[in-house]
């Protein structure tokens, strides 16, 4: 029976954060699934004598686990591959060692982190994975994602005109978009709106943007703190044709905007946004980083006692 060089791979965590892997190679035959239990029987063995080597960058558990959920994990083994002449398509065992101790939470396949396994909990049933849905060969589908997980409700409270519904969901949409491009940082909402969206032709600034979307959303109102402390002008969404939306009598009158030109220049801006995340794979890992945190109305829970199907031929340990 022939044999091959199978690996123990350890992901070392060391206050949050990896910069080193340790590799323990064997020589084993028998079934991809053997050689698989086997490397996970000698995890608490082989940890105390693997080789080290350098990660090409550091990585925090969250942005390790979206380099496995994009199947990218194996590229960091490398030169631990090349040293120990590995074949091309190696049995391994990836776990995660958070300050010394071992995590082994779930284990997959060397094939991207992906589908009902991703969300799957016993006796819950599991929901759709975005990253399968919206995955082409022609790379990712960002406005498709966004268009669905957003503005099909926007576009649906628009027409049923619910406009004041409408305007919560779609600076709800822009707060999710500044989180995934900034993280949860003061001024990211401005932030992504200044860089991606053209306000110029509806005569309202990202300032008074991000004053009318703290007021909508947590009074559904139009006077925020600094729009009544008079720092920013109040604005306040408007139908109908953009050259008859005419400007409200009074000193203190809100501003009117084009509730619809609104939204398609964040559709615009959505559609700018998304051009460079399948050209920048780091941006990409963490826009999964971040968008695997959230939820909408096209990812909701089926309700399922159906397990998954096929053998690993690799592990990968998640950390708690």
């Amino acid at each position: 029976m022939s044999t091959e060089r199978v690996f123990n791979i350890f992901i070392y965590f060391v206050a949050g954060r990896a910069t080193e892997y340790g590799v323990r190679h064997h020589r084993l035959g028998g079934s991809d699934k053997e050689k698989s239990d086997f490397l996970l029987s000698r995890i608490e063995q082989d940890l105390s004598i693997a080789r080290r080597f350098r990660l090409s960058r550091s990585f925090t558990p969250e942005e390790w686990l979206a380099a496995c959920r994009y199947g990218q994990g194996l590229e960091y083994f490398e030169e631990a591959f090349v040293l120990f002449r590995a074949s091309a398509t190696p049995v391994f065992c990836v776990t995660p060692v958070v300050d010394g101790a071992p995590k082994v939470d779930k284990q997959i396949g060397p094939d991207p982190y992906r589908g009902d396994p991703v969300t799957l909990q016993d006796g819950l049933g599991s929901m759709p994975d975005y990253l399968v849905e919206y995955t082409s060969e022609n790379g990712f589908r960002f406005t498709d994602l966004i268009h669905d997980d957003y503005f099909k409700g926007i576009r649906t409270l628009f027409n049923a005109k619910l406009y004041v519904s409408c305007s919560k969901l779609l600076m709800s949409c822009v707060d999710t978009l500044a989180f995934v491009e900034y993280g949860d940082v003061s001024g990211n909402f401005s932030k992504w709106v200044a860089a991606y969206v053209d306000l110029q032709p509806l005569g309202i600034s990202a300032d008074e943007l991000w004053e009318f979307r703290n007021s909508v959303l947590h009074m559904t109102n139009l006077s925020s703190r600094k729009v009544i402390a008079g720092k920013v002008s109040p604005i306040m969404p408007c139908v109908g044709s953009a050259g008859f939306i005419m400007p409200l009598a009074g000193s203190n009158a809100p501003k009117p905007f084009d509730l619809f030109g609104l939204i398609k220049a964040i559709g615009h801006g959505i559609g700018k946004w998304g051009e460079g995340y399948n050209t920048d794979r780091d941006k990409l890992l963490k826009f999964i980083e971040r968008y695997d945190t959230t939820i909408s109305d096209s990812r909701v829970g089926k309700l399922s006692t159906v397990e998954p199907t096929g053998a690993a031929l690799a592990g990968v340990g998640f950390v708690d």
